[in-house]
């Protein structure tokens, strides 16, 4: 035995190969002995090898492995010999309860033969003397049977002939359903021997049933007769096969369309006056008690409507589908005569009246017709109500708004803008109550369609949400629109964009592009957050929109539109005043032959009108902007300040008289020493303030100026002319604008760009150009006085 349990080298060198592989986690794939082994590892298959098992066991686990599968299999032996016990002892029981019953068997069985031999015995006894009765009685059993089909026969024999009189009977006493009865019960006779036995029972039968006909139709026709008389007399009707359908449009649908008539009539005469106290049906009384007796009129015709739909339905039985369509009919009738009686903007508190009366009107109309689903059709007409509400409402702030600007428009044509009521002033004040104000009352209008209990309202009240949220955007897009296209000329007196584009002579004033540039920046600063903290205090939610719909609202988007609108239209209201001042400038200058002009004696007119036109353009700036919190930039000569280092170095010089050349050659000396001079910046940021948009007009005119200049050649005259001119405009427009230094740098520039163009450049003797403008300020004076 120790030579078999002994290994060979070949087993050996197979062992230690397997245990590395154990430790180390081989995954190679398992060879055909280690298959072997494995299948032996199976304790439950037949084939179970034990030898084989305890030797591969061996030889594969060391000794701590093997009494840890001592202990497994001996826990493993004592819950399967526990298993077999409690299996046994299952068994045993069972085996005990089998064998108590088999016992009560055999006890319970024990003497039943017996009692089922008497019982037979008995049966069979009854059975035998009932065939002998049967066997007696056969004979006198089938002549009964024969006299009685006799006597059946023989009473309706006699019942035919008894027809007529029991008609006649039946019409005297007008019970017509007896009538019909009888006859659709002689009916199979009179088909089957009615023309020969009972041929004249038949024709008194048919002449009585015809009368009996008559009277049907004649209480169907009665509108005296109750409801249920005339549904009566359609059963019989139809009993006796008479066609009933042909008498509908003539019975009662006529009738019917004749009541929703009236009705749609009534509700039209009625509803104006229901609607004008704004209150809801239940509280509209007055001191004369009209408006009461309308409502109760009202009811009692919705009521009326619904005992006319109980008795067609009584009457006229599977007739829904007709009925449903007159019912949608009325209700769109209805509802058609509360929604068009109105002109203009219908109040929150009128439409929930409408909303309220329909709802009622409804709900009784569905409890005798819910086949026609009125209460879906009341929700579809009332969001289209809402819908036109909220949209009516914003039609009409933004008429309101647009109106009073296309009101300005004309005023400004037929004025002009020396107003002295300020009507800038009084169409931006207006402006911002229409917007702010009128945006409260429509928030406060919508919150009562909110805060309303009514069953239709409180199922749309998130796409109701969602409607304001979303006509407040498409207000403010819509503004932004007409602000941009009416600054443009291209919306007509009515507010419309008109077929063809207007030409620039018809253009908006700059008045009106100023109110409305400012209105923008009041939208964005004041409007929309005031609009934005009542829309998430009294309709936050919503959630009816799809998800690729975006947001209905959205402050940031409305407030950054109109930040780029009010900048877009105070850049237009520069332009064109700088256009207009440009214009006159250019005039002034293209017009004159400046190579034959004549010394100067005084300033030139178009001074005086660049003066009045920029009066006039303060006067407007002062009705809508604000003034400014800086102070004027004053800069001393060291800074730039109104002599320039150029303008001393050529009023230095100009006692000596030189010639031509040596003056120009003075001006290339002060280009040279104009570039280690103080750079002045020209344009700054524009603010909405007088003295920032007048500063900016300004500078735009003088390098226009300046431009203009470029373009003349000049004498000496010219040259001081245009000295004088520039000369006198220094202190009139430093008194307007924020930086002085800015006038007198492009002053400067001008005649710079005069001297560079000139054939002689001489200035003026300081004391010649101080007496003309004094000479001139002096006039100016005496012409303000006289006036």
């Amino acid at each position: 035995m120790g030579e078999d349990l002994s290994p060979s080298l070949d087993e050996k060198a197979k062992r230690t190969r397997d245990l590395l592989t154990s430790f180390y986690g081989g995954d190679s794939a398992p060879s055909h002995a280690t298959a072997r082994i494995d299948t032996f590892h199976s304790i439950d298959t037949p084939d179970f090898d034990p030898q084989r098992y305890m030797n591969a066991l061996i030889g594969r686990t060391n000794v701590e492995g093997l009494l840890q599968r001592h202990v497994e299999m001996a826990a493993e032996i004592k819950n399967l010999d526990s298993d077999l016990q409690m299996l046994v002892y299952e068994n045993y029981n069972k085996f005990i309860s089998a064998t108590d019953t088999i016992r009560r068997m055999k006890i319970n069985v024990v003497g039943m033969e017996t009692n089922m031999g008497q019982l037979l015995e008995k049966i069979t006894s009854v059975q035998s003397k009932s065939d002998g009765v049967n066997a007696s009685l056969f004979e006198r059993r089938e002549c009964i049977e024969k006299l009685n089909r006799t006597r059946s026969l023989l009473h309706k024999v006699q019942f035919i002939y008894d027809l007529p009189a029991r008609l006649t009977k039946c019409i005297k006493s007008e019970a017509y359903a007896d009538a019909v009865k009888y006859y659709v019960g002689a009916l199979p006779v009179f088909k089957a021997y009615g023309q020969s036995s009972f041929e004249a029972c038949r024709k008194e039968s048919e002449e009585a049933i015809g009368t009996v006909i008559r009277h049907l139709q004649a209480r169907l026709l009665s509108d005296s007769e109750p409801v249920e008389a005339r549904a009566e007399a359609v059963v019989l009707l139809k009993q006796l096969g008479f066609p009933v359908d042909n008498l509908k449009t003539k019975v009662l649908e006529a009738k019917l369309e004749h009541f929703l008539s009236e009705l749609q009539a009534e509700a039209r005469q009625q509803t104006p006056a229901l609607l004008e106290t704004g209150k809801s049906s239940e509280n509209m009384l007055d001191s004369t008690g009209s408006k009461q007796s309308m409502e109760f009129s009202k009811k009692d015709s919705i009521g009326e409507f619904a005992k006319t739909v109980t008795a067609y339905r009584i009457i006229f039985p599977n007739s829904e589908k007709r009925l449903t369509e007159v019912a949608i009919d009325l209700f769109n009738k209805l509802f058609a005569s509360l929604q068009n009686h109105e002109e203009g903007v219908v109040s929150a508190t009128k439409l929930i009246s409408s909303l309220r009366v329909i709802s009622s009107d409804v709900r009784r109309m569905d409890e005798v017709l819910p086949e026609a689903c009125l209460p879906d059709y009341a929700i579809k007409a009332a969001e289209t109500a809402i819908k036109q509400h909220v949209s009516d409402m914003f039609g009409h702030l933004y008429s309101q708004l647009t109106g009073d600007m296309v009101a300005l428009q004309s005023q400004q044509k037929e004025r002009g803008s020396s107003d002295e009521m300020k009507p800038l002033q009084m169409a931006l004040d207006s402006g911002k109550d229409v917007l702010f104000q009128g945006s409260m009352d429509v928030l406060w209008d919508f919150r009562q369609l909110l805060d309303d209990n009514l069953d239709i309202l409180v199922k749309l009240r998130d796409a109701y949400i969602d409607w304001v949220q979303g006509g407040f955007q498409d207000f403010f897009r819509s503004l932004k629109k007409f602000f941009l296209s009416f600054s443009k000329g291209t919306v007509s007196s009515d507010g419309k964009p008109p077929l063809v584009e207007k030409p620039q002579a018809d253009k908006v004033s700059t008045g009106v592009v100023l109110v409305m540039a400012q209105l923008s920046v009041f939208i964005e600063q004041t409007v929309v957050p005031k609009i934005t903290e009542e829309i998430a205090a009294s309709f936050s939610g919503g959630g009816a929109r799809s998800y690729e719909e975006g947001p209905p609202f959205v402050p940031a988007e409305i407030c950054r539109m109109f930040r780029s609108t009010g900048g877009s239209l105070m850049h237009l209201y520069i332009n064109m005043q700088a256009r207009k001042l440009s214009l006159l400038v250019k005039k002034s200058i293209a017009t004159p032959n400046w190579l034959k002009y004549k010394e100067p004696r005084d300033v030139r007119m178009f001074v005086d009108l660049l003066l009045e036109e920029l009066k006039t353009m303060e006067v407007e700036v002062q009705q809508v902007l604000v003034r400014g919190s800086t102070q004027k930039h004053r800069r001393s000569d060291s800074t730039g300040s109104t002599n320039s280092s150029r303008s001393n170095r050529i009023q230095d010089d100009r006692s000596s008289r030189l010639s031509t050349q040596r003056a120009r050659n003075r001006l290339l000396e002060s280009h040279v020493a104009k570039l280690f001079k103080q750079k002045v910046e020209i344009f700054t940021k524009l603010e909405y303030t007088q003295e920032s948009v007048i500063s900016t007009i300004v500078k735009m005119c003088l390098k226009s100026f300046q431009e203009y200049v470029r373009l003349e050649t000049f004498s000496r005259s010219g040259f001081q002319q245009i000295q004088l001119d520039t000369q006198f405009l220094r202190d009139p427009l430093k008194e307007v604008v924020e930086d002085e230094a800015i006038i007198d740098f492009l002053l400067d520039e001008v005649c710079a760009a005069a001297a560079e163009r000139c054939l002689d450049p001489i200035l003026l003797e300081p004391a010649i150009l101080d007496k003309l403008i004094y000479a001139k300020n002096t006039k100016n004076s005496e012409q303000s006085a006289s006036s």
